[in-house]
Formats: C-alpha cells, structure tokens, sequence
C-alpha cells in the first residue's frame, strides 16, 4: 500500500460518555470484519467529560483485536482549540478539524452508534477510480434545510443545490487534502481560527465539505460517486419489533456493510425488539448469546443516564 489508489483507510469516531458501550461494540465489529489491509488507522476522539479513564481505554482496545496496535485515542482539546459551543456542534468541528492528523488520502467518519455486519474491502468506500462512495437526496423538506441554506449562503451558492445534495449520515468518506483546504479556506476568508468560524457562523460539517467540493469543482461528479453506503439504523422513535424489523430488512435488502442503533434507541426497545436485535447481533457473531446482548444493553442505558446526570450536574455547578 503506497499510493493514493492502494492505501489503506484512517476510521474515525467522535464519542462522548453516552456512548462508550456503543462505541466499544463499533471496536468489536471491526475486529470481526475489517481486514487489516483496509485500515491503516483508527482515531478515536473522545469529547466526553470526564475522558476515558486507563480501564475504559485497556476495555475499548481490547475489542480492537489485533487492530489495536493501529488505534490512536485522544482527547478533543488534544486535537484543536475548542470555543464554547454545545457538545453537538464541537463535534461537527472536530470531524472537519481532524484532517490535519489524518495520513492517509482519505478518511471514513463514523458514529459510535455504526457498527460493521459484514466483511467490506476499500472499495465499499472508495472506488478503484478515486472517488468517495456516497449518494444524494432532497433537503427540500428536511428539518435541516435551514442548516443547509446557511452553509450555502456563506460559500455563495445557490440554495437549489439543495434539491439534490449529500448526505449528512455516517458513514462519511472524506478527502483528507480536501478537508484541510477546507479548514484554511475558512480560516484565511474569516481571519478566525477554523473551530471559531464554524461555530460564529453556525456551519455543518458534511454541508460544508460537500458545499466546498462544489464550489470548487462545479459539481460532485470528480470526487463523489453517487452510490449511498448503506448503514440502516434503529432510531429512539422506532425501538419497537415493527421498527426494528424495518431496519434489519434493509441490512438483508442492501446487502449493508454498517447497521446503527441510536442511543436512545437502546434504552427504548421493547421485548421483541431485543429479541431481534439479539437474534441478528449473534447471528453475525458480535455476540456470544442473548444474554450477553441484555447485558451490553443495561450497560449501554447507563451509561447515557450517567452521562445525562453529569451533564445536568455541569450545568447545575455553572449557572
């Protein structure tokens, strides 16, 4: 692996306390299904408060497998100065910011809430023609449009692009060389450090990257290819049997190298939504039996209940 076409990928996760459980089965389905030949590194950025700990980190490594030798974890303010701003937002920054330590041609952004479900090659994320997977929808009648057409504004293109645009889902594939023209072309138009910009001028991190490929190119032709990568997901308003089921059809129907489960979703399923969930997860061996899946389960609504009191205790402290 030597060049642009060849090398392996870098994999990127934001997380934050909520989701360690989450994340930690995203590191196990890795180790399951990424051949070491695909991922060149994996870059954990942990924008938790409090951080991992050196027990939560040895855990998270641990389910890496032998891709543990390949994974950097750091903390958000390691990576660049952070502004005030909410947890949400700083993550949209860092997911743009982390290109200036990324060594490989491209990057693959994912969600702790991502995790594999079947073997995938370099072509699942980049074409053999150079070109990021990834395909379009309408923004015509998204709750994000406004976030759109501010993103358009500010790169002075029109807001018709937004009938047929990018999307803002994980998994992402970014060009590292892009992004951090990206990062300069902010900062050098503002005269403010990047993070600052971003969040001054309420920008989203895919419109922003896409919207910049565009103006620069004309188009998404020369470095997108058009085809979604398929990562169904279990949503906190569809943890039930009917909408677990609807998502794991898409895995079958897609053939889909990712699935998703939100965090609120875990702690909302309902008995047959376990059962499926269970079913599914074993039967691609990410899990031993039922019972370790009612396990991580438990852990996983913890570790958002504890993350929600923290946050209220924070909040609490600084008012």
């Amino acid at each position: 692996m030597t060049d642009g076409q060849t090398k392996g990928l870098t994999f990127v996760t934001v997380t934050f306390r909520a989701e360690d459980a989450l994340l930690r089965l995203q590191a196990r389905s890795m180790a399951r299904f990424l051949d070491a030949s695909v991922v060149e590194t994996i870059i954990v950025i942990d924008n938790g408060s409090p951080g991992l700990g050196t027990r939560a980190r040895r855990s998270l490594l641990s389910e890496y497998g032998v891709l543990a030798p390949r994974v950097r974890i750091g903390r958000a303010e390691e990576l660049t100065h952070l502004p005030f701003a909410s947890g949400w937002t700083l993550q949209q920054v860092l997911k743009i910011s982390v290109s200036t330590t990324v060594e490989t041609p491209w990057y693959v952004l994912l969600d702790a809430k991502n995790h594999f479900v079947r073997s995938v090659a370099r072509s699942d994320f980049v074409t053999p023609d150079g070109r990021a997977r990834g395909g379009f929808h309408s923004y015509a009648a998204h709750p994000l449009l406004p976030r759109l057409r501010t993103t358009l504004a500010y790169l002075g293109l029109s807001e018709s692009l937004a009938d047929r645009f990018p999307p803002t889902s994980t998994p992402f594939v970014m060009n590292t060389e892009v992004a951090q023209s990206v990062i300069a072309d902010v900062a050098d138009r503002s005269g403010r450090p990047f993070a600052e910009e971003f969040v001054k001028q309420n920008l989203s991190e895919f419109f922003l990257y896409s919207g910049w490929v565009a103006r620069r190119s004309g188009g998404w032709s020369e470095m997108l290819d058009g085809e979604a990568i398929q990562s169904p997901t279990v949503w906190g308003g569809a943890a039930d049997g009917a909408g677990v089921g609807a998502a794991l059809a898409e895995v079958t129907r897609w053939e889909a190298p990712l699935f998703a489960v939100h965090r609120r979703a875990l702690g909302r399923l309902d008995a047959s939504g376990t059962a499926m969930l269970a079913d599914f997860w074993t039967g691609r061996e990410l899990f031993a039996d039922e019972r370790e899946v009612r396990r991580f389960l438990r852990t996983a609504k913890r570790d958002r209940v504890l993350d929600a009191v923290r946050s209220r205790v924070r909040r609490t402290v600084g008012s």
